[in-house]
């Protein structure tokens, strides 16, 4: 699936954010998941609020009108989202993944399991990615290349499609 996609890498060098993306980043979105800052701000504006009008009530006998409340415990819940989610992004664990491109096989080992790989003729083969993960993989020998039985360790050299091109690997003198 990984070959549906176009690989684009770029070097951007600085990148100017508009003001909402700088308002973003200061709430702390990108430093952890947006699900994450959209509860702290959420639950901050409601206990500020709940909190804002008590205090109100208890010391002038009023409260204001929940939209006029509202504005300075948003902003209120901003500051709070801030400084709560610079101190959660610091102790929570960060995105991790073991997704593995298609084309870190290239140059790993790979072995024969079903079939003879011929050239025309792809056999399967599994290997074991960086993560010990295995993968099973349609392999044929480059141009050039002998018929690979089964048990044959093969080196793949590059991905044609959904086949890889390899080579019969050599055994290390010992």
């Amino acid at each position: 699936m990984d070959s549906a996609l176009p690989d684009f890498d770029a070097d951007v060098g600085e990148i100017e954010l508009g003001p909402l993306s700088q308002t973003l980043s200061w709430l702390s979105f990108g430093k952890l998941p947006a699900l994450v800052v959209i509860i702290l701000f959420t639950a901050s504006f409601g206990l500020i609020g709940f909190a804002g009008q008590e205090v109100l009530r208890r010391t002038l006998g009023f409260a204001l009108d929940p939209w006029v409340a509202s504005i300075p415990a948003a902003i209120a819940a901003a500051f709070a989202t801030r400084h709560l989610g610079l101190g959660l992004a610091r102790i929570m664990p960060k995105e991790e993944t073991e997704a593995v491109s298609t084309k870190a096989f290239v140059g790993r080992v790979a072995t024969v399991f079903r079939g003879i790989a011929r050239v025309g003729h792809p056999a399967e083969a599994k290997l074991v990615d960086i993560h010990g993960k295995t993968h099973y993989l349609l392999i044929e020998p480059d141009a050039g290349e002998v018929d690979m039985p089964e048990g044959s360790e093969v080196v793949i050299i590059r991905q044609e499609g959904p086949v890889y091109r390899a080579i019969t690997r050599l055994k290390p003198i010992e």
